[in-house]
């Protein structure tokens, strides 16, 4: 019984770890998709530097390239890379933190000129 339920602990343990870095994944992805979104079509406010959905999930994407100066048809990515430390399973096992990655790229749209 020991046995057994020593290893079911650590299978859930892990489960749980596992599920909850997918969902940091997902947050990771849609921020820096609506950091460049925002990026292309030149946002007036700046959020593509912190857009909303980032904020709530304490993240901070970066871009390679200034979408004030950019021309129209250019490429411009956003990138994350965060370190993602284990919850539960580093209780019961010693796990290394791990980096979490997410990175996209959308071309600009040509830049408008209001008459």
């Amino acid at each position: 019984m020991a046995l057994i339920a020593l290893t079911m602990v650590i299978l859930v343990a892990g489960i749980v770890d596992f599920g909850i870095y997918m969902y940091r994944y997902v947050q990771a992805s849609n921020c820096v998709r609506e950091s460049a979104r925002l990026a292309v079509v030149r946002d007036k406010d700046e959020r593509y530097y912190n857009p909303p959905y980032c904020e709530g999930a304490d993240l901070t994407p970066t871009l390679d390239g200034d979408p004030k100066t950019l021309e129209g048809g250019a490429m411009i990515e956003a990138r994350i890379n965060v370190p993602y430390d284990w919850l539960s399973l580093d209780q019961l096992i010693p796990m290394p933190s791990m980096s979490l990655t997410a990175a996209t790229s959308m071309r600009m749209e040509p830049k408008v000129v209001v008459n």
